[in-house]
């Protein structure tokens, strides 16, 4: 039987003040096609399929009418809710569906349990395991979970999910579908941190006893361990300017007794990214980077002061410019929508940071104090109402 691994859609994203729904339309209808050709019977989606809790409408309509279409075509699709999710809304009709076998997973209430669904050649068992927020598991999972005073993790509340869904598996071969953050893996820019430290990183080992394991949540597509039956998809589309590889989902090709073969399949839609660096005019001169015509960019400018009407000047250049940075000559200063320097800092320091750029002075004491007790109101706040 042939499956496609797809994760991390991200209906609804942008790319800067972009929209990216036309693309993500464009995506739909060419994964369909190359299902239909493949002769595909398995179609999963490994969380992430919105790109915030609350999606727009017209990504709302794309997903139903994505999931209509492969419906016509005959085939199964098997979607679980990612950390970008609203898992209740995502799972809103979980059971409702499942006699159209589309079988869609959200939060605590199903993780763990055996989705056997009869393929061609025999059934397959699927675990579908959507992203576990630790601090939202419920109270028979903290009971079981507990050791001591140790509360929930990442890696505890998958490992309970998957312990039980390997021992309820039956069949001669097994799915695992998996959002998580799989230690030692390559991350991009625009994944979203799970938490802060580390403590949101999963052991490999806790993904063993499967066939395959469809990995959802970070954006490059890698093998886990050298081992090619665990392995993340990645995006279909660039979603950031760290990016730069070629977008790919996964045909798989499973015999019945679980035995694997596995072919990435270039996603041709979407334009890519490139980053520029340089001074206004080294960007700006003639056939400077005509590679860049079609793609993405991000201007990283090296001006000794700064560059007035920048962003307007380069759009007649570079049609798809999205993001202008002023890292200006002989300083660390850097001005724009620089991800990397804001990913570095604590939000105490970003604020100062920020103050410094606006106001090209430091904060007073009493002004720090003042940003310091507001920013920790918020992050206290925060904790309580989870």
């Amino acid at each position: 039987m042939k499956i496609l691994h797809t994760s991390d859609w991200h209906l609804g994203r942008s790319f800067g003040s972009v929209s990216l729904h036309e693309t993500q339309v464009e995506f739909c209808e060419w994964l369909l096609e190359v299902a239909a050709a493949e002769k595909v019977e398995l179609l999963v989606v490994a969380g992430d399929l919105y790109d915030r809790s609350i999606p727009p409408q017209e990504s709302v309509v794309l997903w139903r009418e994505t999931l209509k279409a492969f419906n016509r075509e005959g085939i199964a699709v098997v979607a679980i809710a990612g950390n970008h999710d609203g898992a209740d809304r995502v799972a809103a009709f979980d059971g409702l569906t499942d006699e159209a076998r589309i079988f869609v997973r959200g939060g605590y209430g199903r993780a763990g349990e055996i989705l056997t669904l009869d393929i061609s050649d025999g059934p397959l068992d699927i675990a579908l395991v959507p992203f576990l927020d630790p601090q939202l598991a419920p109270p028979e999972w903290k009971a079981e979970l507990a050791e001591g005073d140790n509360k929930p993790t990442h890696e505890s509340v998958l490992r309970l999910a998957l312990d039980q869904a390997r021992t309820a598996s039956k069949a001669g071969r097994s799915l695992a579908v998996v959002h998580a953050f799989v230690g030692g893996s390559t991350t991009a820019e625009s994944e979203r941190q799970l938490t802060v430290g580390g403590t949101d990183q999963v052991a490999a080992t806790a993904l063993e006893g499967f066939s395959y394991v469809a990995l959802g949540h970070l954006h490059t597509p890698q093998v886990i361990g050298g081992a090619e039956h665990v392995r993340y998809s990645g995006t279909p589309l660039a979603y950031s300017f760290s990016e730069t590889g070629a977008k790919s989902v996964v045909l798989l090709d499973m015999s019945s007794n679980g035995t694997c073969s596995v072919e990435a399949v270039p996603v041709p839609v979407g334009r890519g990214v490139i980053t520029l660096t340089g001074t206004i005019d080294e960007l700006l001169a003639p056939d400077a980077h005509p590679e860049a015509a079609e793609l993405y960019v991000k201007a990283v400018l090296t001006d000794a002061s700064y560059v007035v009407d920048a962003k307007s000047r380069l759009l007649e250049v570079y049609p798809y410019c999205t993001d202008v940075v002023m890292k200006l000559a002989g300083t660390s200063t850097a001005i724009g929508p620089n991800e990397e320097i804001r990913s570095a800092l604590s939000p105490r320091d970003a604020a100062e940071k920020f103050w410094e750029d606006i106001v090209n002075e430091p904060l007073s004491d009493l002004q720090r104090d003042t940003v310091i007790a507001a920013i920790d109101k918020v992050f206290i706040t925060n904790e309580v109402t989870r």
